[in-house]
């Protein structure tokens, strides 16, 4: 609102007010291509977050097998992450309250992006797919229903 009071006209009944806005438009279409940042990587699909605004999921019927496939973390690989899970829960609460606040402002590295149970990988080289964090993709279908925007990639 740029206005501090309404006005009043003489031929209207509504009060009026200057108003600025921002706004964000966006519209997918079938075969664009885009980049995301990885939420989740599961056997099922792969979740992206885009301009931390969208939503985007990558079923597995939509990655190529032929390119790519899950590879379930070792023991080793599940037992590093709950370790580093649980030295942090041990400070104190004044060392958590200051970590947290660090953390929030730091990016996460390649090993911090390792969660659940395994990871899409390049056949041959076992390299992880979005090692630095994101993928590109192709917009395989665009959903829009009860204002919801959803969106449905695939890997090429």
């Amino acid at each position: 609102v740029l206005s501090k009071a309404a006005l009043l006209y003489s031929d209207s009944p509504f009060g009026q007010l200057e108003v600025s806005a921002q706004l964000l438009l966006w519209r997918p279409i079938s075969g664009m291509s885009l980049r995301g940042s990885i939420n989740v990587q599961s056997p099922d699909h792969i979740g992206l977050l885009l301009w931390d605004t969208f939503n985007a999921s990558i079923p597995a019927s939509f990655i190529p097998k032929s390119k790519y496939e899950w590879r379930p973390f070792g023991d080793e690989e599940l037992a590093a992450g709950k370790t580093e899970d649980t030295s942090s829960s041990e400070q104190s609460s004044d060392e958590t309250e200051d970590s947290a606040k660090s953390d929030a402002e730091e990016t996460p590295s390649k090993e911090s992006a390792k969660f659940g149970s395994g990871e899409w990988v390049l056949k041959g080289t076992s390299q992880g797919i979005g090692a630095s964090g994101s993928l590109e993709f192709v917009v395989a279908d665009v959903i829009r229903a009860d204002n919801v925007l959803s969106v449905t990639g695939a890997l090429h």
